[in-house]
């Protein structure tokens, strides 16, 4: 299921990304969500990191407390693509 995100540039990038094995290895790889946001301009999508960001705070909000409690544990959650880091300072 894809969380509407009012983006369908990054659904469809998502959409592909998740259905190519090369793709998720690059994806998994990126240092960021800009990086993200590149990959998929150079494959001819336009959406920023800003709206990959807002796309996963939605997705985290609309999960299960089971959910919620595996992804807080590390484990991947079927369906879905996550890519975060948190950042204490």
């Amino acid at each position: 299921m894809m969380t509407s995100t009012g983006n369908p540039q990054l659904e469809a990038f998502l959409h592909k990304v998740k259905g190519d094995q090369a793709l998720l290895d690059q994806f998994h790889s990126a240092a960021c969500l800009n990086d993200i946001a590149a990959m998929g301009a150079g494959m001819g999508f336009q959406f920023t990191g800003v709206d990959i960001l807002l796309h996963q705070a939605s997705a985290t909000l609309k999960l299960s407390p089971d959910a919620l409690e595996a992804l807080a544990a590390g484990v991947e959650l079927e369906g879905h693509l996550w890519k975060m880091a948190i950042q204490w300072t």
